[in-house]
């Protein structure tokens, strides 16, 4: 029996969609630059209007270092002018005013505004100047050094609000997939992305399995192509929504679809809450939740078996001006290359790589020496108490690193680690005990 995470995938689409303060403040930006707009161009308010993620329903939190935006439409050109004259024309109009000239970056599509960077990241908004298409409805948007094109923006928002609440949860679930495995200058362009979901997207299964099923009819679509596909635009059906999409960003899409695939099966295949939660979060991210440590009544339990300074032949002589505190990183995903910081006291299945940094503060030379303390019954049974304190080494070559250690978490329980500064045979500081809770599939807490 598969497990059940519908309670995991609500949490975590509530934990990825915006919230305050980004909506407030992308209302404010959004107010603001619209009135500025109307009263610039004297055009009516009807002429001015959002575009995008935001204003689709798709948007979600940016992952660390990333951006959260708006897209803001202005139906203001008149037929005889050129690309490059009206943004060109837009962006002179944003420097008249004191409050944008100092936030403009020019791009090749639109006039960006960029904002301070508050506590949940950086934020912009991107303004985009059209016209009618001859005397039609239809719209036509500039891009620099280029001729107009066809656009339906409006026309693309009432699309993507047909699909349904359904397809606004796995975009974005599979946007935030994205964030996490691609690099920002290979990653897939979200309204790619979105058509995408929409043609390969099942209908009557849960979150889990309908995330699974899409990433199985997306690889088995794209693996077999040589190039990108033409993807048109469900509102536009003449544009090619993936005309900028690179070969290398292709190809790097589609190896990203393959190890999600793997990951998300094995997550549908397993019965184990904590396991399939665990290759879950490995493709989506630490948004994604999983049980806690006391949620499994893992436990820190005796400790006798650590070896102490003296045991070592040294004594315990801390002074104050030295201190060592320590850091840790886990390495993620099946060819390792997440790399994610984690916290003492976090909770992590077998199998992972965990990279430890001393943080030294020292007015001599000192020697880093680790300790790592192992408890419970599952590590007992299987001869892994450790408790020795020792030289750590560095991943690859596994030789002796001076500031850092690399462990593997194997056993399930709750487990300790720690950093010595040593001189001279004497113990001058110590940092706090890192915690690192584990839990082995199939191996349940026991004492």
């Amino acid at each position: 029996m598969t497990a059940n995470l519908s309670k995991h995938f609500q949490q975590f689409v509530e934990n990825i969609s915006l919230g305050e303060p980004q909506v407030t403040r992308m209302n404010r930006a959004a107010t603001t630059v619209s009135e500025f707009l109307v009263y610039t161009y004297g055009v009516s308010k009807g002429n001015v209007f959002l575009q995008g993620s935001y204003a689709n329903g798709t948007a979600v939190e940016p992952v660390k270092g990333g951006e959260y935006d708006i897209d803001i439409v202005v139906i203001c050109v008149v037929r005889e002018i050129s690309c490059d004259a009206a943004l060109n024309d837009l962006q002179a109009k944003f420097e008249s005013d004191g409050r944008f000239k100092d936030r403009i970056k020019t791009k090749k599509p639109c006039v960006r505004l960029e904002y301070a960077e508050d506590e949940v990241g950086s934020f912009h908004v991107d303004i985009v100047p059209v016209r009618h298409l001859s005397s039609s409805a239809a719209l036509e948007s500039p891009r620099r050094g280029e001729e107009w094109k066809p656009t339906a923006p409006r026309e693309y928002t009432d699309w993507c609000a047909a699909q349904g609440a359904l397809f606004v949860r796995t975009v974005k679930s599979m946007k935030r997939w994205r964030d996490e495995q691609q690099l920002v200058r290979l990653a897939v362009k979200s309204i790619v992305l979105q058509v995408l979901v929409a043609e390969c997207m099942p209908s009557g299964v849960d979150d889990a399995a309908r995330m699974a099923q899409t990433f199985r009819a997306l690889y088995q679509k794209l693996r077999v192509l040589d190039e990108p596909p033409v993807v048109p635009n469900p509102a536009l059906l003449s544009e090619n929504l993936a005309k900028h999409w690179t070969q290398t960003s292709f190809h790097n899409f589609v190896k990203e679809l393959a190890e999600a695939v793997e990951f998300a099966e094995a997550a549908q295949a397993s019965n184990d809450e904590v396991e399939a939660a665990d290759l879950w979060r490995e493709l989506l991210g630490d948004d994604f939740p999983i049980p806690s440590a006391g949620q499994l009544g893992l436990e820190l339990l005796d400790q006798s078996h650590a070896q102490t300074p003296a045991q070592k032949g040294w004594s315990e002589a801390h002074d104050s001006r030295y201190r060592v505190s320590i850091t840790a990183d886990v390495q993620r995903g099946r060819r390792n290359q997440n790399i994610r910081e984690v916290e003492s006291g976090v909770l992590l299945r077998e199998g992972h790589n965990l990279h430890f940094r001393a943080n030294v503060v020292a007015p001599n030379h000192v020697e880093v020496w680790w300790q790592v303390v192992n408890t419970g019954g599952h590590a007992r049974s299987q001869g892994g108490l450790r408790g020795d304190i020792f030289k750590g080494h560095d991943l690859k070559n596994n030789q002796i690193a001076q500031d850092e250690d690399w462990e593997r978490t194997e056993y399930t329980g709750s487990h300790l680690i720690r950093a010595l500064l040593v001189r001279e045979n004497r113990v001058l500081a110590a940092s706090e005990f890192f915690r690192v809770n584990i839990y082995a599939t199939g191996h349940p807490f026991t004492r």
